[in-house]
């Protein structure tokens, strides 16, 4: 298994805001792998569903998993919430699952119009329900979500020296 730090969870769960930070005291790079697409596409991850859609973001998902797993050492690399449902991101490196409620998600994103998944709330729970499992199966760590980034990055930091 390569040395990369793989942060997973559900949409809103403070995977890019605790990678950063993460990186930072690693003096690591973060990959954040939703921008990735971003730039690589010029588009917006919501626009980018309404355009190819799911199954195609899905497939380029895949792609950088591959990517990943063949060219990058020594980073952090931040998500997309439904990554871990078609690859083992423990093929990537070491995965550490933000675990955080989905009442917290919903109070975390409820202005942000970049979440395609969540424009109808009670399939976005039936998904989080459904992926919960796959992050507890996946994750080699499990940390609260809630606590303050600055306890969660120690916390993190902490298990991977320790």
């Amino acid at each position: 298994m390569c040395n990369n730090i793989i942060l997973i969870g559900f949409m809103g769960s403070g995977k890019t805001t605790i990678g950063r930070e993460l990186a930072k005291k690693l003096n690591s790079i973060l990959i954040d792998t939703d921008s990735l697409i971003e730039i690589n596409y010029d588009t917006k991850i919501s626009d980018f569903f309404n355009i190819f859609g799911e199954d195609n973001f899905r497939e380029i998902e895949k792609n950088i998993c591959n990517w990943i797993k063949n060219n990058l050492t020594n980073s952090v690399i931040s998500t997309g919430g439904g990554m871990p449902t078609i690859y083992d991101m423990r093929d990537l490196g070491k995965v550490v699952y933000l675990d955080i409620t989905f009442d917290e998600i919903q109070k975390r994103i409820e202005n942000d119009n970049n979440r395609p998944l969540m424009k109808d709330i009670k399939q976005a729970k039936a998904l989080y329900d459904r992926r919960l499992q796959i992050y507890q199966n996946m994750a080699h760590y499990t940390i609260d979500a809630l606590d303050s980034k600055c306890n969660i990055v120690n916390k993190i930091y902490n298990y991977l020296k320790g």
